[in-house]
């Protein structure tokens, strides 16, 4: 372990507590050249610049399952502060749902069961899963800005698994009410204005150029993820077609990069990254489909909800098994990577 990791004396390394690959009955043997600029001495760990804020992992010397052209990953050394602000939120949107039940969003409804071991168990799947999709995500991200991404992730948890929802009728999220307190209208209770707000308004006041892109894409999505309702079974004709329907609901977390290494770019200079973003929106939507289609099939089944993933997609389109669109979803997730190192 300490091979692999810097600072994990410090208590910096996240536990490993479960490996999971979707894709097991493929052999692939990978190029070791094609990035071979990220195999050497970890420079600048531990001091200012771009790697203070995080360690470096090589997965395959943990004898982890590791399908990738890249050798190693990023995890951020401030999860347990990101851990504590991500659970501070929820104790907010907690106190404002008991006070103002019927006005303050729809919830999973784990978190509305009687059982408080149901409960329990949710909060930490959320937690942990906003904690670790921003500390590997985001891992150049100072320690405040660490704990504002997972804080985003929970919104963005909070919302999506609820939209897709076959039992979701209202209309709005509590992500959405969280939004709405941003321009309240008249009427807004006070204590929920102040209490709700303060997340976004503590993103602006981090940084304002990069906080107000980063909520308003946020904004943007939540817009965009109100029509998921409407796709017809038969909406995605192609792969291609899938994937640019995805990139806007990728498209936060161009604004979530910027935000995390605070890089202040114009619209212009963005403009020249363009094909660059369009792969990384490809390898990000293929990834997460790919890993986590298991999980959104079963809901659909016991739940009738919504299955938007590309899994579907390529086993719809190419007319092919399940194991094999899983596959096929391997080897364009590869195929991205090849064009990263060609770009």
């Amino acid at each position: 372990m300490d091979t692999t990791t810097d600072g994990n004396e410090d208590g910096y390394f996240i536990p490993i507590t479960h490996v999971y690959d979707p894709v097991l009955d493929v052999e692939t043997s990978f190029d070791p050249n094609i990035f071979k600029f990220l195999q050497g001495p970890d420079k600048g760990v531990g001091e200012p610049g771009c790697y203070s804020n995080s360690i470096v992992l090589y997965p395959s010397e943990l004898s982890i399952s590791w399908p990738s052209y890249l050798p190693c990953c990023r995890q951020s050394k401030h999860w347990k502060i990101a851990e504590m602000m991500t659970k501070e939120l929820l104790d907010a949107i907690y106190e404002g749902s008991c006070r103002e039940p019927q006005d303050n969003g729809a919830m999973p409804p784990e978190l509305q069961d009687t059982s408080s071991e149901v409960r329990m168990r949710k909060e930490v799947e959320l937690r942990e899963t906003s904690v670790k999709s921003a500390a590997y995500m985001y891992p150049s991200a100072s320690p405040i800005r660490a704990g504002m991404l997972s804080q985003s992730m929970l919104l963005v948890f909070l919302h999506d698994g609820e939209c897709q929802s076959v039992t979701f009728h209202s209309g709005s999220t509590v992500t959405d009410a969280i939004f709405a307190t941003y321009e309240p209208k008249a009427g807004t209770p006070q204590w929920r204005y102040n209490v709700l707000r303060s997340f976004l308004t503590a993103i602006i006041e981090e940084d304002q150029s990069l906080g107000k892109r980063l909520l308003s894409s946020i904004d943007t999505w939540l817009s965009h993820t109100k029509g998921y309702r409407f796709i017809p079974p038969a909406f995605f004709e192609s792969l291609s077609n899938y994937v640019e329907f995805r990139s806007d609901d990728i498209a936060r977390e161009q604004h979530k990069l910027l935000f995390a290494c605070n890089i202040h770019l114009s619209e212009t200079e963005i403009h020249v990254f363009n094909n660059l973003i369009q792969i990384h929106a490809t390898h990000i939507s293929l990834t997460n489909d790919l890993y986590s289609f298991e999980r959104e099939s079963e809901e659909h089944d016991r739940t009738g909800g919504l299955l938007i993933n590309a899994i579907e997609v390529i086993r719809k389109v190419y007319q092919v098994s399940l194991v094999t669109a899983k596959q096929l979803a391997r080897g364009f997730i590869l195929d991205t990577e090849c064009a990263f190192s060609g770009v």
